[in-house]
């Protein structure tokens, strides 16, 4: 488009860091040969002016088989435990799985912001269908 700057109109264009971790749902849930694995790992997006990045962080808390076993880990940080459970546990289904991002930018619109990854999150529906696959996978891994 003639006059126009690049990346004019891109809502990110004014974004000049963002970081955080992200919950991803698997394109398969297929236990022998899918990337179940991402519903289990944490990501961690990282982004510095043109360089993006998302790596594996670690296994979510709520992978642990129950909070007792989350406790054992931290008994030398009780405070860490605490503060996991009052800041980072969001509900009793999906444990700490969460989307926690950062934008630092100048002059950037953020209601476009997040009304843009809104469009990347999964619709009722899908989470619906996540909730079968994910009890289909428990019980492959159990059996």
């Amino acid at each position: 488009m003639d006059g126009v700057a690049p990346g004019a109109g891109d809502v990110f264009a004014s974004i000049i860091r963002s970081k955080g971790f992200c919950w991803m749902c698997p394109s398969l849930w297929d236990p022998d040969s899918g990337d179940s694995w991402r519903h289990d790992t944490a990501m961690f997006w990282s982004h510095a002016g043109k360089h993006f990045g998302i790596t594996s962080a670690g296994k979510w808390w709520g992978t642990v088989v129950d909070k007792q076993k989350i406790k054992e880990y931290l008994v030398d940080m009780p405070e860490e435990y605490e503060r996991v459970m009052n800041e980072d546990w969001t509900s009793e289904e999906w444990g700490d799985r969460r989307q926690e991002l950062v934008f630092i930018g100048v002059n950037y619109d953020e209601e476009a912001i997040v009304a843009t990854l809104d469009k990347c999150l999964l619709t009722d529906g899908e989470i619906d269908e996540m909730r079968v696959a994910v009890k289909v996978r428990e019980q492959s891994i159990l059996n």
